[in-house]
């Protein structure tokens, strides 16, 4: 489930947004908020993985919240609200590297043709990673561990290239022997190289319970998850 922040200033265009996601994108929670300090509420409570942020709001600037935002949470996704007549508020917004912004006054059509663009964008992601175990999923695209938790993916580990091939073979053949030949064909790898590479790969997975990698006798790895 999709988790969606409205930050905007103006109650009753606020409410209609909101009312709009409702009606029109599924599986989604949407959450509304007026001023900055709501937002930040909101953001720490819910972990909200869009968000349509306002840029002048009327207790600080959304470009605040944002920048708070994107510490919290680096993956999370941003659509910000700009005025027609600012050129200056859309460079501020794509300087700083929000994903996406609509101006003022807005086709509601395709504010929700934008968010449900992200929505999708959202759950393929999600949908795309390994999983591992419990709630540990594997993103082979860029090394990360990930941990899911409250709608969102937290980067827990960053394995390297070899480290990161190597754990995606022995995934793919969970609990079944995989023999070092396999691994040196398909990595180009040297041989002797491998157990190095297996010795910091068992540090990067210690912090997931029940997954181990078994050294066997004649040159074989095993992944075991329990």
């Amino acid at each position: 489930m999709i988790k969606l922040l409205v930050v905007e200033d103006e109650v009753e265009l606020a409410k209609n947004i909101c009312e709009i996601i409702k009606s029109r994108i599924k599986n989604i929670d949407v959450y509304l908020s007026n001023t900055v300090k709501e937002a930040r509420n909101i953001i720490y409570k819910h972990k909200p993985s869009l968000i349509i942020l306002d840029i002048n709001l009327p207790d600080g600037r959304g470009t605040d919240v944002y920048k708070e935002y994107k510490e919290f949470y680096p993956e999370g996704v941003v659509i910000f609200l700009t005025a027609i007549d600012s050129d200056i508020e859309k460079l501020v917004a794509l300087e700083l590297g929000a994903e996406d912004y609509i101006t003022k006054p807005f086709n509601l059509n395709e504010l929700i043709a934008k968010i449900n663009n992200w929505v999708k964008r959202l759950s393929k992601l999600a949908k795309e990673y390994i999983h591992i175990v419990s709630d540990y999923y594997f993103d082979a695209l860029t090394g990360y561990v990930l941990l899911y938790r409250n709608g969102f993916f937290h980067q827990v580990e960053t394995l390297n290239y070899n480290e990161s091939k190597i754990f995606e073979i022995l995934l793919k053949n969970v609990n079944r022997v995989v023999d070092t030949e396999i691994i040196q064909d398909q990595l180009d790898i040297q041989m002797n190289a491998i157990p190095t590479v297996i010795y910091y790969l068992r540090k990067k997975l210690a912090k997931l319970n029940n997954v181990r990698i078994i050294t066997i006798k004649g040159g074989k790895l095993k992944l075991v998850i329990e």
